[in-house]
């Protein structure tokens, strides 16, 4: 008779913890996916107007960073070197009030109102990698 319960008791709670786990999922795609989405175009199209394609010449298209979660989104483009862009101080955002935050010698953060922007050299590929990210307190604890 004990078997019995404790099968019972672990059954039932196994069936309880999948249905919230299921409830829980369900939800997050249906409600939250569109909001990330949305984001992530925004971000994309501000990356696409601080760093135009006409004056950098960007390897590949605009990528999901590593620094994705459900408050911290960030998207990304590889900057190939040329001869107007051989330093890391040579690459900006174009558009937009931008200030110079930090600054190491493999590193510069830029920021406005809305945004964040990481300039990185990328030892790989001889160029740089450009991250934009919103600009919260966030960021900062995420970074």
């Amino acid at each position: 008779m004990k078997f019995k319960t404790i099968y019972s008791v672990v059954w039932y709670t196994f069936i309880g913890c999948f249905f919230v786990w299921l409830i829980c999922g369900l939800g997050y795609r249906f409600l939250f996916n569109d909001t990330v989405e949305q984001s992530r175009m925004e971000l994309t199209q501000a990356l696409n107007a601080a760093f135009p394609r006409e004056h950098y010449i960007i390897d590949g298209d605009v990528y999901d960073s590593n620094r994705r979660n459900l408050l911290s989104i960030g998207v990304s483009i590889n900057i190939k070197k040329d001869p107007l862009h051989k330093d890391i101080k040579s690459i900006k955002p174009l558009n937009g009030e931008w200030s110079l935050i930090d600054q190491t010698a493999s590193r510069y953060v830029y920021e406005n109102e809305s945004y964040s922007v990481y300039v990185t050299k990328n030892s790989e590929n001889d160029g740089y990698i450009v991250v934009l990210a919103r600009n919260n307190w966030l960021e900062i604890l995420h970074l």
